[in-house]
């Protein structure tokens, strides 16, 4: 299994061509409009809320928090926060539609994280309409199924996950993204859109887990009491490449130390639970012998 690194691209308005959903969380803020305490508005597809009553204070400009209080994106442009926690929430019976473009770079990965919905579809076009990629991905999740039993009892469950790689990389092209729930209320954490980068063979010795920012406390006669919070997913790569190919992988990786990326084994990977959205952690490159060298690689997943 091929371990794949996806820089990732920031969207911006002028890629969003257009969306299915209404940016209309909010009145857009009015420099002329007096407000009291709890109003909320919108600017720059941001969302804020009143700390106290004024009138003509920027939000946006409002550094110290005097005034209004952040409350996140707008609900059209959370696929883009990098906060997969937070997701978009589209209409009950009515599929999420994204169509994105202009991003002046080779794209030939389209992921999404946090989903739920049943199946995800994507379509590349050209300027001249030409088709250049179209697939849709189920997520229908069979893991737990194991014996009779869990296939007449187990829960019916959906991956929350689905990645779109080996897209022809033009520079000019458009991809629509469409998410579906059937009858229920579809929902996405981030759409991401990157290219990608072989890093070696995965190799046995590969981890995954968790970091839980869940609070546990006690109180004074010993009761517990929990508040979940998001966590983020850790995974330690661990794959081999040519010897000569170590300067290439330590450009990708010190190039993109400080921005989000996404790091995936081949198709299907996020079956096994080594696909992750996040920050790159520490790694090195170990040389075996003069033929091979060995890559760990730790990356912090996004909330």
């Amino acid at each position: 299994m091929t371990l794949r690194l996806a820089i990732t691209f920031p969207i911006v308005d002028s890629n969003l061509l257009s969306s299915s959903l209404l940016e209309d969380d909010h009145p857009v803020w009015d420099a002329g409009v007096a407000y009291a305490e709890f109003d909320q508005v919108m600017k720059g597809h941001v969302r804020y809320e009143a700390l106290q009553a004024s009138t003509g204070e920027d939000p946006a400009l409002d550094v110290q928090k005097l005034y209004w209080l952040p409350l996140g994106a707008t609900n059209r442009w959370r696929a883009f926060d990098k906060f997969i926690s937070d997701p978009v929430i589209g209409v009950a019976g009515e599929a999420i539609q994204y169509q994105l473009g202009q991003i002046g770079e080779p794209v030939s990965v389209v992921s999404c994280f946090g989903l739920s919905a049943t199946e995800v579809t994507l379509k590349g076009t050209l300027p001249d309409n030409r088709v250049i990629y179209d697939k849709t991905i189920s997520l229908r999740d069979n893991t737990m199924i194991i014996d009779a039993w869990t296939y007449c009892f187990e829960p019916i469950r959906a991956r929350s996950e689905a990645v779109f790689n080996e897209i022809p990389p033009y520079t000019q092209a458009t991809y629509e993204l469409t998410i579906s729930a059937g009858g229920d209320t579809p929902k996405v954490g981030q759409i991401v859109l990157g290219r990608e980068y072989d890093m070696g063979e995965a190799k046995f010795g590969t981890s995954f887990g968790i970091e839980d920012y869940s609070s546990v406390q006690r109180d004074d006669f010993g009761s517990l009491s929990i508040v979940e919070r998001p966590f983020s997913k850790i995974v330690d790569y661990r794959c081999v490449l040519p010897a000569d190919h170590g300067r290439r992988v330590a450009i990708v990786l010190e190039e993109n130390r400080a921005r989000p990326v996404v790091v995936f084994g081949g198709n299907d990977s996020d079956v096994i639970g080594v696909t992750s959205y996040g920050k790159l952690g520490d790694w090195r490159v170990d040389t075996i012998d003069p033929i091979d060298s060995e890559l760990k690689l730790k990356v912090e997943g996004l909330t």
